[in-house]
């Protein structure tokens, strides 16, 4: 990584001394926006054209964490009384693997490692997502990979991928921007040079997001109302099995009753009985459906 030479420092100045704050290490969009005095759609032209990643924080992500080393025979050591991986082992600064001892979640191969554990801390996305002003949706159908935010120099590539079986919503006002990318966005905006692409590190303003990622947000909805169609079907057909005493709409009665005639619906693709009880939860407090009728 190139430094600034003393020249370049007066001229560009410095985002936190300009804006008399301290350094934040990362902040919202919106946050970003006011820091850097532009409009949240300009930062989404940026990350669109593959500018910068987005982070976010991982709350005990399951996952399969891969580490392939530069040279063959490098080794990260267990520790055998924290089983966590941090700063210590990899420099993985914000980004932390917690794995458990007692099983074989921690193998080492040839030029490198793999941990089967859970994600903590901040983590980047690995992949572009479009349409991220909705959010970012993990889906178990569909792989999402995340990455930490750094890593030691010695690593050739270290990737995690989500293998939980519940699909995770992460609001738009959650997902971050680092400090490292906040800082290039400033220096792009002083020195008027457009920002090149993480990928070609070519300046490009066309969106760089693969084609198939555009499907990550339309397959989780699609998934979400062949749900609710399947249940509107199930409870208009057997009203009885979903209500309780009071002829109310009740979301643990309308699940079991969709786990009992399951055979009798067209194919769903959520049908994980915790997940379809969560989302009848939010339809019926949505809807204000646990009036009788």
């Amino acid at each position: 990584m190139q430094h600034s030479t003393e020249n370049e420092t007066i001229f560009l100045g410095n985002l936190w001394i300009d804006k008399k704050i301290p350094p934040l290490e990362y902040c919202s969009f919106e946050r970003a926006s006011r820091l850097l005095e532009c409009e949240i759609d300009d930062l989404l032209h940026l990350y669109e054209i593959g500018a910068f990643n987005i982070a976010f924080k991982a709350d005990g992500l399951a996952v399969r964490f891969n580490v392939n080393f530069l040279n063959k025979n490098q080794k990260v050591e267990i520790d055998l009384i924290h089983p966590v991986l941090t700063n210590q082992s990899l420099e993985m600064e914000f980004s932390t693997i917690w794995y458990d001892l007692k099983d074989d979640s921690f193998e080492h191969f040839e030029n490198g490692l793999q941990i089967i554990g859970f994600a903590c801390g901040i983590w980047y996305a690995d992949d572009m997502i479009s349409d991220i002003k909705n959010g970012l949706a993990i889906d178990p159908d569909y792989e999402f990979r995340l990455k930490p935010v750094k890593i030691r120099d010695n690593v050739l590539m270290a990737t995690a991928s989500y293998e939980g079986n519940k699909v995770i919503d992460i609001p738009f006002e959650d997902l971050l921007i680092m400090r490292r990318d906040l800082e290039l966005i400033w220096k792009s905006v002083k020195t008027g040079i457009p920002m090149p692409s993480l990928l070609t590190k070519r300046i490009s303003s066309e969106p760089k997001i693969p084609k198939r990622l555009n499907n990550t947000a339309e397959h989780h909805a699609k998934n979400r109302e062949g749900l609710l169609n399947a249940a509107i079907y199930i409870l208009a057909k057997y009203p009885s099995e979903c209500r309780g005493e009071r002829k109310e709409i009740s979301p643990e009665k309308w699940t079991n009753a969709i786990i009992k005639h399951l055979g009798e619906l067209p194919p769903i693709f959520i049908t994980n009985e915790q997940e379809i009880l969560r989302k009848l939860r939010l339809a019926v407090n949505h809807a204000g459906l646990k009036q009788k009728g």
